[in-house]
Parts: structure tokens; C-alpha cells; sequence
């Protein structure tokens, strides 16, 4: 088990109080110990960021985009982008990032929390909706006169 000095330190936070506290201060909105878990799943996030080795290019296997080895989003993560789009209109993303690192709204709980954790901010910068599904016109049954 790791302290919260040692995280900080592994995942590249500075050791100067201000540093420290620019860090913690995006977590401040949260009470007590969601405020811990959160900030203890970022430094972890940013260690395991960190402390991953890179394919080689030349090394049989194909180099991919950190991008490509996300998981894929779930069908309920999917959903909740498309909810929280339709909430915030066209700047929806601003937004969302904005509350990833702590500001106000702090509407972001469950599936968008968890989804920051696993895909973070960087990736959705990249991310699009899928485009909405329309239904194909429906082409009436009639029987046409063979002539």
C-alpha cells in the first residue's frame, strides 16, 4: 500500500505545497472520503499513464495510438454523452472537461465520472457522437400491376 506522498511523487506532482494543492483542488467540490477516492483514482490514472512502456515501432507488433487501446465505450456511456450533450447543447465537451477538473456545474456523477477515470480528459478532446440512427423510409406494401 502506498501513502498519498508517494502517488503524488510517482505520478509527477510537485512536491511544493502549491503544486500539491493546485492538484487537490480539483477535487475540493467532493466530501470527505469521495474526495480522497477521487484524487487517489487520478494519481493512479497518472502513474499507470506514465509508467507504460511503449512498443517500439520495429518490434513486430504494431504501434497503435493509446486512443485504440481504450475499451470501447459501453452502450450506458454512450448514452450518458448523448444525455449530456443534449443538456449542454453545443459546447457540451467545454463543458464536461471543465467539470472533469473540478470547476462548476458538478453534474458529471456515475457513468461520466467513471468514464473520465478510464478514458480521461485528452480523449475527449478526440471523441464524436455517433451520428443519430434514422430510421429508413418504410416503403409501402402494394401490389403494382405487372404489365
Amino acid at each position: 500500500m502506498s501513502t498519498i506522498g508517494e502517488l503524488e511523487r510517482r505520478a509527477g506532482i510537485g512536491t511544493s505545497l502549491k503544486e500539491r494543492t493546485a492538484f487537490w483542488m480539483r477535487f475540493h467540490h467532493l466530501d470527505g472520503a469521495e474526495c480522497l477516492k477521487a484524487g487517489v483514482a487520478e494519481l493512479k490514472r497518472l502513474i499507470a499513464e506514465q509508467e507504460a512502456v511503449p512498443v517500439p515501432a520495429g518490434a513486430g507488433v504494431a504501434a497503435c495510438p493509446r486512443r485504440e487501446r481504450l475499451p470501447p465505450l459501453t452502450a450506458e456511456q454512450v448514452q450518458a454523452l448523448q444525455a449530456y450533450a443534449a443538456r449542454h447543447g453545443r459546447g457540451w465537451k467545454s463543458v464536461l472537461n471543465r467539470v472533469w477538473m473540478g470547476e462548476p456545474p458538478h453534474d458529471d456523477a456515475g457513468t461520466l465520472r467513471r468514464l473520465r477515470n478510464s478514458h480521461g480528459p485528452s480523449w475527449l478532446q478526440s471523441y464524436r457522437l455517433p451520428k443519430p440512427q434514422t430510421p429508413e423510409k418504410a416503403v409501402p406494401d402494394v401490389d403494382w400491376p405487372v404489365t
